[in-house]
């Protein structure tokens, strides 16, 4: 991880503590409906009046011709690098956001949420041949990236080598074979090939079609070619110690080119003009010339810039208030409350003392106060957390059935009855001491150590050891089983697959907490031969049920509720639950005819 005096201004700020003495109705319903809650509609592509062109393929609002260029600036995390920028590597949600915009898959998820795959490179949506066999007929005409001609610079040695050429059936084939070749001298940082294992096979048949077998039918086969990391790349970006970590080797096929990289400032990207556009080329996207993500982690300079459009979207990074004053205030603006997919959890290493006793991470599980982190740590802005994100309400326990277990009630006298059970369970394993390392971003994360803490002397007269590590830090000391128990922040994924097998399975590739259960081994195996969606939900329910009272390696908290704000002018703007969808910005354009863009600099 980088290292920078920016942290130490940053945590010198004050955390917000205080909880909100009203709740808004937004959040009532963000609490009981769907992931994303519109709370402003956007009116007609053009501030005079015009009626807005029919809706595209995909749902979004074709940009006129008068419409066609300028730059989106938006708040992000693309800036913070946290470990690789190897896109087949890397496990950091913002930095694959920005291999979304540049590399291509064979798929593409267009609605997470529903599951809905559309082709990327692909033509169409394979079908097996006999549930095992996909024949997968590529686009013709797809060629990599020149950032030179883009940009207006000399080629780097990686563009050089790739030249702009075709992109065929062999490049498919060796993306994934990287992944899937256990000789590989990085094979321990290929944290997907949990699901490539499925693969028997994967070979070129001629140019433009590639021939999937997989061992047995498995319904993630379509899933893997869609996937948030399952990008297509050139082997001549790749170097001799099978990297492709600098940003010059970010030459993909994707609609933006990356320009630059401020590390913990700015990220830049701008329009490929050679991109394919899907199954309109007609539309000529991407509309915009280009967007920046700003790394803005201050609610104050948030608002201030978003104020002066200076940022033509912005959402609140620990303090909401800003953002409900500012709707009241600008009932125009375009408002999106939507929970993220991203969580607070606890990682335990169960092989040695004192969390190989289940009894002692039931008790931390039970006697964490979930409530008081949606509070504090988010202003009430957050949903309880099971083994599989909310937002995924196909897959996750009912919010209600979550609600009313052990570890999550906050009925007070539930609570007390779930206290009372941890501190016999901790005491009856011998009280031991525990030591947790919390992770050193975002800042609510270290921020939150003394409550932690205070809540562990309180509820089980224990008081916990903590240390702050960064995030490159806690991966190596994972990876190497070197830390006890952790406390962090991370990012979620959309199947149900990614969620539990690479952490459960006892050959996962996650499976830091060297957990081994030949039971659960079967269920989650299970669940992927499963076709019928209503069977496969029930099976993976079935699965969070077995975790939550036999396993918590992980525990699991709290995600929060993003609220966004976005000025009129910016059309198609529609804030994601995850990250790596910021493909999707191709469907965005600046409508200068808009009355909101006035003043805009």
């Amino acid at each position: 991880m980088l290292q920078s005096p920016y942290w130490h201004r940053f945590w010198r700020r004050r955390l917000s503590r205080r909880r909100l003495l009203t709740r808004s109705a937004t959040l009532a319903a963000g609490l009981s409906a769907a992931a994303v809650i519109g709370c402003g509609e956007q009116g007609a592509p053009a501030g005079s009046g015009a009626t807005p062109p029919a809706p595209a393929a995909d749902g979004h609002i074709p940009a006129p011709p008068s419409a066609r260029g300028g730059t989106l600036r938006l708040p992000g995390f693309e800036a913070f690098i946290s470990d690789t920028l190897d896109p087949h590597q890397t496990q950091f949600g913002p930095i694959y956001s920005s291999h979304s915009a540049v590399f291509s898959k064979v798929l593409r998820y267009q609605d997470v949420r529903e599951g809905l795959i559309a082709p990327d490179l692909a033509t169409e949506v394979p079908e097996a041949v006999d549930g095992r066999e996909y024949l997968i007929p590529l686009r013709r005409g797809v060629r990599f990236q020149q950032p030179s001609a883009a940009l207006g610079r000399s080629p780097s040695p990686q563009e050089s080598a790739i030249a702009g050429r075709e992109l065929t059936a062999e490049d498919v084939v060796y993306s994934f074979q990287r992944q899937m070749d256990p000789d590989s001298r990085r094979r321990r940082f290929y944290y997907r090939s949990y699901q490539y294992e499925e693969i028997e096979r994967i070979e070129a048949v001629g140019q433009y079609t590639v021939r999937l077998v997989m061992k047995q039918p498995s319904a993630l086969a379509l899933h893997m070619l869609a996937d948030t990391n399952a990008f297509i790349i050139a082997r001549e970006a790749v170097d001799a110690n099978d990297t492709m970590g600098t940003q010059e080797a970010m030459i993909g096929s994707g609609p933006f080119i990356w320009d630059r990289l401020l590390a913990l400032d700015e990220s830049r990207f701008v329009r490929n003009p050679d991109w394919f556009g899907w199954d309109q080329p007609d539309l000529a996207r991407p509309y915009i010339d280009g967007y920046e993500s700003h790394f803005i982690a201050d609610d104050a300079s948030l608002e201030a810039i978003f104020r002066e459009k200076k940022l033509d979207a912005a959402l609140q990074f620990d303090n909401p208030t800003w953002v409900l004053k500012l709707r009241q205030e600008h009932p125009e603006v375009v408002g999106r409350d939507v929970a993220f997919s991203a969580w607070l959890s606890t990682r335990f290493r169960v092989d040695q003392p004192p969390f190989n006793d289940i009894r002692v991470r039931k008790a931390v599980h039970l006697v964490a106060d979930r409530q008081d982190m949606i509070d504090s740590i988010f202003q009430g802005y957050g949903r309880l957390h099971g083994p599989i994100s909310p937002v995924l309400d196909r897959w996750a326990l009912p919010e209600q059935e979550l609600a009313q277990l052990p570890g999550y009630r906050t009925d007070r006298a539930q609570r007390e009855s779930d206290i009372a059970e941890a501190r016999r369970m901790y005491e009856a394993a011998g009280s031991p001491s525990l030591t947790f390392t919390f992770a050193d971003q975002p800042s609510y994360v270290p921020g939150y150590v003394d409550s932690f803490q205070r809540n562990l002397e309180q509820t089980l007269g224990a008081r916990a050891e903590v240390e702050i590590r960064n995030y490159l830090q806690i991966t190596e000391g994972l990876a190497r089983g070197e830390l006890a128990a952790t406390w962090q922040y991370d990012n979620g994924w959309i199947d149900p697959d990614d969620w539990l097998y690479p952490f459960f399975h006892s050959r996962g590739t996650k499976n830091s907490f060297r957990y081994e259960d030949a039971r659960l081994d079967g269920m989650l195996e299970k669940q992927r031969r499963e076709f019928d969606v209503e069977q496969r939900q029930e099976q993976v329910r079935d699965i969070q049920r077995y975790l939550l009272e036999n396993v918590l390696a992980r525990l699991d908290y709290v995600t929060p509720i993003n609220l966004w704000v976005a000025w009129p002018y910016y059309r198609n703007f529609a804030p994601s639950p995850f990250f790596g969808e910021s493909f999707k910005l191709a469907n965005a354009w600046v409508d200068t005819a808009d009355p909101s863009y006035k003043g805009r600099s």
